[in-house]
């Protein structure tokens, strides 16, 4: 991963396992193509699908997923701001001029 740029890199024939959290996450491809599968509930089948470079997918909390570029891809994995705490900025901390 690339602090700066916040961008996860996947190298030909290496998989990656994002573990469930506790807020919903949105995962954007960035570059490539990435093979994407989805872990299923008690109500719902595993589900695996298709990413291209521009698509994105909502991960539900608690939700896993296993991805792989294919053959190589780039991704972000993104925390919408209203799963964010209120009255806290990046990281958690107080933002400016809050109280």
């Amino acid at each position: 991963m690339s602090d700066a740029q916040s961008v996860w890199h996947l190298t030909r024939g290496r998989a990656l396992t994002l573990a469930g959290a506790a807020e919903a996450r949105r995962l954007a491809v960035a570059r490539g193509r990435v093979w994407l599968t989805l872990a299923g509930t008690a109500d719902a089948p595993a589900q695996d699908c298709w990413l291209e470079a521009g698509e994105a997918v909502a991960l539900a909390p608690g939700q896993a997923a296993v991805l792989e570029g294919w053959p190589a891809a780039e991704f972000e994995l993104l925390v919408p701001p209203a799963s964010a705490p209120a009255g806290r900025g990046l990281f958690g901390g107080r933002r400016l001029g809050g109280r």
